[in-house]
């Protein structure tokens, strides 16, 4: 996908607004983001796992936006809960009525990142979201679900909750 394409990929296909990302999640070979459009509703597309490093900027983009009106806006707090950082956006006109966004920890620990690009279409972010908090060091790392999120332990093979194998 040429960057052109990659800009449409999130937009909203009935009127090209940029929306809200509201939800991310690794599962398997994908990303599944769940973007919702001030006009026309919330949506769900997939993204290619293997090709995260090039939609970090979209992320970005997305994730620090107000959900009803699609106005840039601050995080305000976050919050580690397993897999997922639960994010808290304020908004200059809604202020901080948004809901929570969840978002797979790794891919905010990437968007939370300054120093990557942000994408040629796209407005740089003046965001500076929240640091992440340190993580534990591998050996002493909680495993979770990738499915599911559900917590794990070191010799599971299968996901109690959802069935999924575990790599």
């Amino acid at each position: 996908m040429a960057q052109s394409e990659d800009s449409k990929l999130f937009s909203c296909p009935k009127c090209g607004t940029q929306g809200a990302i509201i939800f991310l999640k690794a599962e398997g070979n994908k990303i599944i983001v769940k973007q919702k459009c001030p006009k026309h509703g919330v949506r769900s597309f997939n993204i290619p796992l293997m090709q995260k490093n090039r939609f970090i900027p979209h992320f970005r983009d997305g994730v620090f936006r107000c959900y009803q009106c699609g106005q840039e806006a601050t995080v305000i707090s976050s919050k580690a809960s397993g897999p997922w950082m639960l994010i808290k956006c304020a908004c200059p006109t809604h202020g901080n009525k948004l809901p929570l966004q969840r978002i797979w920890s790794t891919v905010y620990t990437d968007i939370s990142n300054k120093d990557a690009p942000a994408p040629q279409s796209v407005q740089p972010q003046s965001v500076q979201p929240q640091s992440v908090q340190p993580q534990p060091a591998p050996s002493d790392e909680k495993k979770f679900c990738p499915n599911c999120g559900t917590p794990l332990s070191g010799t599971d093979k299968h996901c109690d909750a959802c069935g999924s194998e575990i790599n």
